[in-house]
């Protein structure tokens, strides 16, 4: 043996003109503990940590808060990337903007259904005309395709069969949202029962009209707020849009979280749902303005393909608004297992 740790730090730290109270115990330890707080608070080791293995083995109680905090933040970042890529939740994606594409005019044929009943369909055709400003054509034919499935239903018999498969159809989407919400949270086999999972998709069939209603009637009442009391907005254009904006960001950060606490198959804390469903929000708000915008492009393919040219678009914009409701789904995962994640426990 060539000697104890402690003994070869001796030797190295002990000048030679040194007096004779630096070897002693008491004046031993204390450059041993000087020495490792060196080696401990190093600014370019804390640097290099957070983008290496040794995030994992920082412990957040010894350091300063605002050190922790951007710790906790990037161990968050690094959990819902990985996740998302290694759960390939493009490609799940991608399929549930197909599953959504089908059952797109039953949804609508069940919404005018409900609208009917309460007297406000006009207020559904303006939500769908506003999906596809650029192209009113295909607008009007969603529209017109949604009319036809209630008009099936009315005729009995074998319409009221075709109505049944397409309610089946939004059922089907609705049993894939669950599935890749599931799939975040790493739950293969839904500990649900098969009819609490059919009384929850029952009630959602009934609640997704009537918030679309809702919202279409608070649109009508917000533009024709003005109007009501007889004032001249036209160069308050911007805040109008703007404060229309911000009422979109407060109705998607609850539509969010609630999705982000109540689909998936496990216990979801609304706090961490919510810090989710507020950065994912201001992302979704700023794709949806982004989406509008690009309408002047649709306008421009028009005059070549018609009225089709508004898909290809509508296509992507749905593919893209699932990106980032799944990938706030992540987040969701992020903030509730990031105390416990690469962890004995969570291991275990």
């Amino acid at each position: 043996m060539r000697g104890t740790w402690s003994q070869s730090l001796d030797r190295r730290t002990v000048p030679p003109d040194a007096p004779r109270h630096w070897g002693s115990p008491r004046f031993k330890s204390r450059r041993i503990d000087i020495i490792l707080m060196k080696r401990k608070f190093r600014p370019g080791k804390k640097i290099t940590d957070l983008f290496t293995e040794g995030l994992w083995k920082i412990d957040t109680a010894s350091c300063s808060k605002g050190y922790a905090r951007l710790v906790r933040l990037v161990r968050i970042i690094r959990i819902t990337i990985g996740s998302f890529f290694r759960n390939k939740m493009g490609f799940q994606c991608v399929a549930l903007s197909y599953f959504s594409l089908m059952a797109l005019v039953p949804l609508f044929g069940l919404v005018f259904a409900v609208a009917m009943g309460l007297g406000l369909p006009d207020n559904i055709s303006a939500i769908i005309y506003k999906i596809f400003p650029a192209s009113p054509e295909f607008a009007k034919l969603v529209i017109e395709k949604a009319g036809v499935i209630l008009d099936s239903v009315k005729a009995g018999g074998t319409g009221i069969v075709s109505a049944f498969l397409f309610v089946w159809g939004v059922v089907w989407m609705m049993f894939q949202v669950e599935r890749v919400f599931n799939n975040v949270w790493g739950i293969s086999r839904i500990p649900r029962k098969i009819y609490k999972r059919f009384g929850y998709y029952i009630l959602m069939l009934i609640l997704i009209p009537l918030i679309i209603i809702i919202f279409g009637a608070g649109i009508a009442f917000y533009t024709n707020l003005p109007n009501l009391f007889g004032l001249d907005v036209s160069d308050l254009r911007f805040i109008i849009v703007f404060l229309g904006y911000i009422v979109l960001y407060g109705i998607t950060v609850i539509t969010l979280a609630s999705m982000y606490t109540f689909i998936p198959a496990t216990k979801v804390y609304f706090k961490n749902a919510i810090k989710a469903a507020s950065i994912d929000a201001i992302v979704f708000v700023i794709f949806q303005y982004i989406y509008l915008e690009l309408q002047v492009m649709v306008t421009r393919l028009n005059n070549i393909y018609g009225i089709i040219a508004a898909l290809p678009f509508f296509l992507i914009w749905m593919n893209m608004s699932w990106q980032i409701i799944i990938y706030g789904a992540e987040l969701t995962y992020g903030f509730q297992n990031v105390e416990k994640y690469n962890s004995h426990e969570w291991d275990s």
